[in-house]
């Protein structure tokens, strides 16, 4: 049976991402071109993704006729409890200067302080909270919206990346949840080199290296690639250094802060040849491809 004839209900993520792109393209092959009523296509952005990553998503829309919703987070602490979760945005309309991804951090320092009388923490291993807010929670909110009480929960995910496949299994048996994760990706045995040769028979493609996609800095991504992402615009690290100054945080306690790494990335923008190598791996995250 094809893996991407998938029954609705169906919430489908599209992080931007050429894998998702990918899964997107057979889930719409799989169903003759056209998602069946019952299946909705979501991209959560955050604010911080790049623009190459946004023109990706809306050219994905156009060329293969697809409707995706773009949603963002919206919510304030203290608010009634009818006020929205997320707004729907557009192309046009959605943010690019890090306002959701402020607007949550926003909420839960407040939540911590009111509710728990703790200080504000920001995302961090043991508290995941950019995807469980940004990506997860609005997504189940706008679902709810529509009617549904229970879907699956289609993600991302290649045969090549087992260890994400089979957290997406545990969490499904752990249950909790209104939703199943379904990976048709992994179960069609597909590999990152088998989305590098779709993209590159494509006439549009993401535009940029996949190391630098979704969150321009993501705090998961390995030091090495957040300071050549900092040398090539070094502009992008004025919002992670400002953010971990104003809540007095640090997104990692493992390695510097991001005030150093662009100091750091400076400092060695004036260096030719630099071996990145020896720099910690990325962290598996949900977000990303």
């Amino acid at each position: 049976m094809n893996p991407y004839l998938i029954t609705g209900p169906a919430q489908i993520g599209i992080s931007g991402g050429r894998t998702s792109g990918h899964m997107v393209y057979k889930i719409l092959e799989a169903h003759g071109g056209a998602l069946p009523p019952d299946m909705h296509l979501f991209f959560q952005n955050t604010g911080k993704e790049r623009e190459e990553t946004l023109v990706f998503i809306d050219q994905i829309a156009k060329r293969w006729s697809v409707n995706i919703v773009w949603m963002e987070w919206c919510r304030v602490y203290g608010q009634p409890d009818d006020a929205p979760w997320y707004k729907l945005v557009d192309f046009e309309t959605a943010s690019r200067n890090g306002e959701p991804f402020t607007m949550m951090l926003e909420y839960y320092a407040a939540y911590r302080k009111a509710e728990k009388k703790l200080p504000p923490v920001l995302p961090n291993f043991s508290n995941n909270m950019c995807t469980a807010y940004l990506k997860v929670k609005i997504g189940e909110k706008h679902m709810r919206a529509l009617g549904y009480t229970e879907w699956d929960c289609v993600v991302g995910i290649r045969y090549d990346e087992p260890k994400r496949y089979h957290r997406m299994m545990a969490a499904n048996d752990r249950g909790g949840t209104r939703w199943d994760n379904l990976c048709p990706s992994y179960t069609a045995g597909v590999t990152k080199e088998n989305v590098g040769a779709f993209w590159a028979a494509q006439p549009f493609d993401l535009g940029m290296d996949s190391d630098f996609g979704n969150c321009d800095l993501c705090w998961k991504k390995n030091e090495g690639k957040l300071i050549k992402t900092i040398m090539e615009d070094p502009s992008r690290v004025i919002w992670w250094s400002g953010t971990e100054e104003r809540f007095g945080q640090v997104f990692r306690q493992d390695r510097a802060d991001y005030n150093t790494m662009g100091w750091s990335a400076e400092q060695r923008s004036r260096q030719t040849d630099f071996d990145f190598d020896y720099l910690a791996e990325d962290i598996d995250c949900f977000c990303g491809d």
